[in-house]
């Protein structure tokens, strides 16, 4: 099954990744469509951008060496337990993160035991993580960056209006700054159901149908 499950996530079309950042968008029904996809796509961008600049500046450094760099704290806990939500990591500002790297590593043997690393590589999950965080530190020191620019209008009265930033576009561009700079042939969204299954089969399979739904209203 697992392996099953790797295989269509590897090949879901970045519009599958595009409906699920948006459903997880607070404000989405302020937006377009169309408007999210371009929001998604320039985040996107800004992701790839970051990353290509991390390699220009320090080259082929690990995560481990770019947190060194920035001058972040690494905490490597167990994962909580019996608080009701699963944790993969967190980016405590400014300068702290914590990675949980049990349940990174319990969901690489999953992939690895299955047969999915066929299809998605053996991708070192902590690692994945750690750069995903990484690129959040970054966003919190360049508050120029598109993704923090407000896009949505919330009202507007006479000459006052009142705006907001799209907070899932920080998630799109950490994804696309993890996969650039890792060199990953697909998508980090993948491990958002993958990594559910060491503690909540249940929330593992409920994610994965409902991407599985937007990609046969992909096909209508």
């Amino acid at each position: 099954m697992i392996a099953d499950w790797c295989r269509e996530l590897a090949g879901f079309p970045e519009s599958v990744w595009i409906a699920y950042a948006c459903a997880r968008e607070p404000l989405r029904r302020l937006v377009t469509p169309e408007d999210y996809t371009n929001h998604f796509h320039a985040a996107s961008f800004c992701g790839v951008e970051m990353a290509r600049q991390v390699r220009g500046d320090w080259g082929d450094i690990s995560c481990g060496e770019l947190a060194e760099k920035l001058n972040v704290k690494l905490e490597w806990p167990a994962m909580p337990e019996g608080n009701g939500m699963v944790t993969f990591a967190c980016y405590f500002e400014p300068d702290r993160i914590q990675v949980y790297t049990d349940n990174a590593a319990a969901t690489r043997s999953l992939i690895q035991e299955s047969g999915g690393a066929e299809f998605l590589g053996d991708v070192d999950i902590g690692e994945m993580l750690l750069a995903h965080e990484l690129c959040h530190v970054l966003q919190h020191r360049q508050p120029e960056l598109f993704t923090h620019q407000k896009h949505i209008r919330l009202w507007k009265l006479g000459p006052w209006e009142r705006r907001s930033r799209l907070v899932s576009l920080e998630e799109v561009s950490a994804m696309a700054f993890a996969r650039e700079l890792l060199g990953l042939s697909h998508s980090p969204y993948v491990y958002d159901v993958l990594m559910l299954l060491p503690q909540a089969p249940p929330e593992a399979q409920r994610l994965f149908t409902q991407l599985r739904q937007f990609a046969k209203e992909e096909t209508q």
